[in-house]
């Protein structure tokens, strides 16, 4: 058995002894009821019975002592002959009580029950019935039998489905244990470093397949996390590369002679160590912002009024391509936040925007409030996002053929910042586009006194 299938064994063991004891205690509990309930009613309809017994031997005597007005030998046969078919033991006193007569077996009826009745003429008493009950008549040995009968019968049915307990609560346990030996197996998997392993799903919607599903998802994200950490790797290290090789061979140009340290060559120098500079500071914002350190100062601020002047900022670099900012901003959308975050956001925004959007292009910049939420939209008519690249545009490094990509500036890192800063005013952030057509990025951000109310 593989290693995660002995613990497996205990817990398919356990569950079905669960099953058994529940299922066997309910069986025994119904049978002891059954019984009871049984031998109640039971005793109810032999006292019955017997008590009807003893009232047809009460009108036999009866008529027997009104034939004769006595108590004579019709009556002594009759009572005799009652006495041997219904098992009774009978004895007969008179008015004062002495016995006059007994009928039956009386060496089988010690120890059982008598009962003494009266026997009334015309509203005179003239005699007395000791009636006691035969316990080797035919009646009493069908009631004995019929409750053998039903005590055995309710063994029998206990028996069966004692078994068939055992048997549906062994295959209910392991077909309950099946995903999870399953998880298991593809876990040990999974630690020894293969992420292609996948659970095959279940069939219904309860808990074991929403967890088989989860943990493939929890595979998939795994999988995803070690291709992006090996991306992450390969383009920090190009990032880094790219600017340290220039100036390597700024430097060394220098050194040899071969490149004047003119003021031009510094200031390329510059730009150089500057690059190297921001992207330092980007990753150090990203790693703070995805771990919950990032300082975040707590103001009230109008989230217009920010959007208006990071705007008015960019004013010149859409002149220079002819591109139209068309605004919408709603007065008073105060949010508690970081104003010079929150500029950095929109800067971000506004900038992918107008390194996507062709000349002669438009982008929209609306602000307002809804009920008790900032939304905030910042649009745009230029390239879009391809299909595939959209549920990674988030990632750090991560560029799509045409939405991210170096000819156009920049490491990667501005929507990944920017997302980052949004959930920090505990505020959401989500794109829409279509490649040729535009992109629209959405925030929603808690009003002032509404926090965690963005849902």
């Amino acid at each position: 058995m593989r290693s995660g299938g002995i613990g497996m064994k205990r817990i398919w063991m356990k569950l079905a002894l669960a099953f058994m004891a529940v299922g066997a205690s309910g069986i025994l509990i119904s049978a002891l009821l059954s019984i009871k309930e049984m031998d109640i009613h039971f005793s109810m309809y032999v006292n019955e019975a017997r008590q009807l017994e003893r009232q047809d031997v009460l009108e036999v005597a009866r008529r027997a002592y009104e034939a004769e007005n006595r108590w004579g030998e019709r009556a002594f046969s009759q009572m005799d002959a009652i006495a041997k078919v219904l098992g009774l033991r009978i004895v007969l006193q008179d008015q004062n009580q002495s016995r006059i007569g007994q009928f039956g077996d009386e060496s089988a009826v010690r120890g059982s029950g008598y009962t003494k009745l009266p026997v009334a003429v015309d509203g005179q008493t003239v005699g007395y019935l000791t009636i006691s009950h035969h316990e080797k008549a035919p009646s009493h040995s069908v009631e004995t039998h019929f409750q053998r009968a039903h005590t055995n019968a309710l063994l029998w049915t206990m028996l069966i489905l004692i078994v068939v307990v055992i048997v549906v609560s062994i295959g209910i346990a392991k077909n309950m244990v099946k995903p999870i030996v399953r998880i298991s197996d593809a876990s040990i998997a999974v630690s020894r470093g293969d992420r292609s392993v996948r659970v095959p799903g279940t069939s219904g919607k309860d808990e074991l397949a929403g967890l088989v599903d989860r943990f493939n998802h929890l595979i998939e994200s795994l999988e995803h996390q070690e291709q992006l950490r090996k991306r992450l790797t390969s383009d920090i290290s190009h990032e880094l590369r790219t600017p340290l090789n220039t100036l390597l061979a700024q430097t060394e140009g220098m050194i040899d002679g071969v490149w004047e340290a003119s003021p031009e060559h510094l200031e390329a120098t510059r730009a150089e160590v500057l690059r190297l500079i921001r992207l330092v500071s980007d990753l150090d914002e990203v790693i703070q912002a995805e771990s919950g350190t990032l300082k975040i100062n707590q103001d009230m601020v109008d989230i217009s009024k920010i959007a208006e002047l990071t705007a008015d900022a960019m004013s010149a670099a859409l002149a220079q391509k002819n591109i139209v900012l068309k605004k919408q901003l709603e007065g008073e959308a105060m949010v508690l936040g970081d104003r010079h975050r929150l500029a950095q956001v929109f800067t971000n925004l506004l900038s992918n925007a107008w390194k996507h959007t062709a000349p002669h292009g438009e982008i929209r910049l609306t602000v307002k409030k809804e009920r008790d939420r900032i939304v905030a939209v910042v649009s745009d008519n230029g390239s879009g996002i391809a299909a595939e690249d959209l549920p990674h545009i988030f990632d750090r490094f991560y560029r799509g053929d045409r939405s991210r990509n170096r000819e156009r500036g920049g490491a990667g890192l501005g929507l990944t910042i920017a997302k980052g800063l949004v959930e920090a005013h505990d505020g959401q952030i989500s794109i829409r586009s279509a490649e040729g057509i535009g992109t629209s990025v959405t925030m929603l951000f808690p009003a002032a006194g509404q926090r965690n109310s963005v849902d």
